[in-house]
């Protein structure tokens, strides 16, 4: 499948390449994760420490992670800002938008060499292959 990544950053743009390596140099000692990035790295560690800072005021919901709060605390968000032009999804998280109008393209560009089962998601690939 080819990529469509584009950025005029460089930084992030070399940081995009190793999503297509196999190369794993950090690697998790509590757990099976392994990433070749450093920043993803370090956020992945705040999941296995006990306390968490971040509380969300609406549910019982606490994270590590500020970022993360942030985007969780969208799912209370009465408004939707990105809405599909196609159908009536609405959603608040830039990646579910992305995702969702993949549904909307006729590319399947993961095929299963087993069956003929074909995708335009990675994650569902990945899932149907185990």
């Amino acid at each position: 499948a080819s990529c469509s990544y584009g950025t005029n950053n460089k930084y992030y743009f070399k940081r995009h390449l190793l999503r297509h390596t196999d190369s794993k140099e950090f690697t998790c000692t509590k757990c099976d994760y392994a990433t070749y990035d450093k920043h993803y790295f370090k956020r992945h560690l705040l999941k296995h420490i006990d306390s968490k800072k971040f509380k969300c005021a609406n549910c019982d919901y606490e994270t590590n992670d500020k970022y993360i709060l942030k985007q969780h605390l969208l799912k209370h968000a009465d408004s939707k800002q990105l809405k599909c032009a196609n159908c009536d999804y609405e959603t608040n998280d830039k990646h579910y938008f992305k995702r969702h109008l993949l549904k909307h393209t006729d590319s399947k560009d993961f095929k299963c060499a087993k069956c003929d089962y074909e995708t335009y998601d990675k994650q569902y690939f990945k899932l149907h292959l185990l």
